[in-house]
């Protein structure tokens, strides 16, 4: 994919195709290692039993990976650690 073509997600639970132009910060994200780290982490948590991810839970048509990798991808800066935990926190079952 090239820099001028958008990348097209899909939301099968909605059956909903978003066009979503990534601006050069999000590009340098979603090709790096720490969208890679990130990726497995939240795998981890949509696979869990212990974690609700339910994308009917989340508007917008995203799913739960594709919102937080977007976040991360619009907001360089934030400590993806610490978010990632933050996260771990509030998807919990209880």
């Amino acid at each position: 994919m090239n820099q001028n073509e958008n990348q097209v997600a899909e939301d099968p639970a909605e059956k909903v195709v978003i066009a979503v132009q990534h601006t050069p910060t999000q590009r340098k994200f979603y090709n790096s290692e720490r969208c890679e780290t990130a990726r497995e982490a939240l795998q981890e948590l949509i696979d869990s039993t212990g974690h609700t991810t339910d994308s009917a839970y989340y508007n917008g048509g995203l799913g739960f990976m594709d919102r937080h990798l977007h976040y991360l991808s619009t907001h360089p800066q934030v400590n993806m650690d610490g978010y990632l935990s933050n996260l771990r926190l509030m998807t919990k079952v209880r």
